[in-house]
């Protein structure tokens, strides 16, 4: 019976009573017990009518909500499931199908596990069983296995799915989500992180390694100033003392020797001063084949007798700009370096010559190679990291400079060293070098013997050292001058003033306290402009000096320390000091 059918009973009802009331009074007030009970009975059926009609709305707004909630669940961009609390999926989404590979009613019924990759379903049946007892929602990353695709890394969010009375637990609902594509992303930032990161370091320990090179490269140019200015005295007072006794002297010989083996210092503070990378660069064209076979000789001497010499040469290389002496150099201590290289064993070392197939990108410009090959030991890459640090060697007895050298020089030719090795399969330098257009050689003025000549005239000697400003002191007079000295820039301004017109040249260091050689050369000028100034150094300013050259334009000549009495009398005469000859 529905509400309609009961409200017409309940008036059917009511009329029967109204008829009797009509009839009996006997009954009367039963009858009106009665009819007020029909009454409340209606009042009821009223209230039960708008419940129900409220009941009716509530349902098909439920309806609705369920509906919509369906509607989400289905088409939501993430996949959706619901399993029972053992794992069997109850209900899947339209993305969980897509994700899974199976269509949603086919899903129905199955294991979630059996989408897991094997190697991972250990780890859900844990959570799963450890879930029960800790029911917190819980994160879980595996690798799922769809049907019939390739395994993906997924993030699954489970919670407890309650219902019923109790609000019991009945199911899992899961959250799965594909983050293959956000851990490859990831995996890509941390690998351009350590990119990144090892670039940094790689920056930061080649600023360190160029900070630590100027810094040694200051180290050196001091050591060769103080070594050169010891080595200048030495050499001047065994020359001086060689001229005195003369060839027969029983001395004559020792002190021979005495100047050669300063001569091989002052060419051991030249390395030095090449490793700074400005040495005296005294350039010309060259043809590196000419240049390397001229040395085939000397080249010999260097290497172990075991060792065998063999030549590659190209014929018609391009030049290149380059000081002859620091080139021979290189080739030397390539050579002496591939030589120790084999050890005591035989080997092979090959000097090679030839022109670069590409040009340089940076300016265009064509590149020829000097090559040297060994058999020998080759090197790690812990030694190769190494082998252009000044003072590293790994002989016992080696000074560490031969390589640096090389570097320096190279460097300062504007060219590149590059090296191939690698344990037991030797080694092999190239230095690449840019060539120039070739033109006929601008050969510097040839030094006039200075043996037998004569000078007069006052020369004033500007130097710190004292050894160095007595032996040149002592040349001088021996060439026939009235020398006066100074010990200083200032020292040198108040000579020249107190002797003005006497002075016929100075001779000037160019590494003084107080006041250094250009603001020196710059006073001596200004009171004395036609005064022709010789310019000296055992320093690594000859930058320096070649732009005080330029800028001085004319009468002011350089003179690098240590130099023999014939090296000062040939500049003296080069500046055209009044002479007898």
């Amino acid at each position: 019976m529905n509400t309609d059918d009961f409200g017409r009973r309940l008036e059917s009802m009511r009329g029967q009573v109204e008829r009797l009331r009509g009839t009996s009074d006997a009954g009367s007030v039963a009858v009106e017990e009665l009819l007020v009970a029909v009454e409340e009975l209606r009042v009821a059926e009223e209230e039960l009518r708008q419940r129900n009609e409220d009941l009716v709305v509530a349902h098909a707004e439920m309806a609705e909500e369920r509906r919509r909630y369906q509607h989400l669940f289905q088409y939501a961009p993430d996949a959706y499931l619901l399993t029972d609390l053992s794992g069997i999926i109850r209900e899947a989404n339209h993305s969980a199908a897509h994700l899974l590979g199976v269509e949603p009613r086919f899903l129905v019924g199955k294991t979630l596990v059996s989408f897991v990759e094997p190697g991972d379903r250990p780890t859900l049946r844990n959570e799963i069983g450890r879930w029960r007892s800790e029911p917190a929602a819980k994160h879980l990353d595996l690798r799922l296995q769809p049907r019939g695709g390739d395994t993906f890394d997924a993030s699954l969010t489970l919670s407890v799915a309650r219902g019923g009375p109790r609000d019991q637990a009945f199911g899992v609902r899961w959250l799965v989500r594909d983050i293959s594509a956000h851990r490859q992303l990831t995996e890509e930032l941390r690998l351009r992180e350590e990119e990144a990161r090892r670039e940094a370091e790689a920056s930061e320990a080649r600023a360190y390694h160029v900070q630590k090179l100027e810094s040694v490269g200051v180290l050196a140019g001091g050591i060769a100033h103080d070594f050169n200015n010891l080595l200048h005295v030495i050499l001047c007072n065994a020359d001086l003392a060689r001229l005195q006794v003369g060839p027969g002297s029983p001395a004559w010989e020792h002190l021979d020797e005495v100047v050669r083996a300063t001569q091989r210092a002052a060419e051991l503070t030249q390395q030095l001063l090449a490793y700074s990378g400005r040495g005296v660069v005294e350039t010309r064209q060259l043809d590196l084949s000419l240049e390397v076979r001229e040395m085939g000789t000397l080249l010999r001497t260097a290497m172990s007798k075991q060792a065998s010499l063999t030549w590659d040469l190209a014929e018609d290389l391009p030049v290149v700009s380059a000081d002859p002496t620091q080139i021979r150099q290189v080739v030397m201590n390539l050579i002496t370096n591939a030589s120790d290289a084999l050890g005591d064993g035989p080997g092979t070392i090959t000097l090679r010559t030839g022109e670069v197939d590409r040009t340089d990108p940076s300016d265009g410009r064509s590149m020829v190679f000097l090559e040297v090959t060994d058999t020998g030991c080759g090197m790690d890459s812990g030694t190769l990291q190494r082998i252009f640090d000044p003072f590293f060697s790994t002989k016992f007895t080696g000074r560490g400079l031969g390589l640096a050298a090389v570097m320096g020089i190279v460097e300062s030719h504007h060219g590149r060293v590059r090296i191939r090795t690698s344990p037991g399969e030797g080694t092999t330098f190239q230095v690449v070098l840019p060539t120039v257009t070739r033109a006929a050689d601008v050969l510097a003025p040839r030094r006039v013997s200075g043996v037998g000549w004569r000078g007069r005239g006052t020369v004033l000697v500007v130097e710190d050292e004292e050894g160095v400003r007595e032996v040149v002191a002592r040349m001088l007079e021996r060439l026939g001058f009235q020398v006066l000295t100074a010990v200083d820039g200032v020292d040198a301004v108040r000579v020249l003033e107190h002797h003005h017109g006497e002075i016929t040249t100075a001779l000037l260091d160019l590494s003084m306290p107080r006041m250094g050689g250009q603001e020196t050369l710059s006073r001596l000028r200004q009171r004395s402009p036609d005064l022709p100034v010789i310019l000296m150094s055992g320093y690594t300013e000859h930058e320096m000096a070649t732009r005080i050259l330029e800028e001085a334009g004319g009468g002011v000549v350089f003179l690098q320390k240590p130099f023999l009495p014939d090296d000062l009398s040939s500049v003296l005469r080069h500046v055209s000091l009044p002479a007898n000859a």
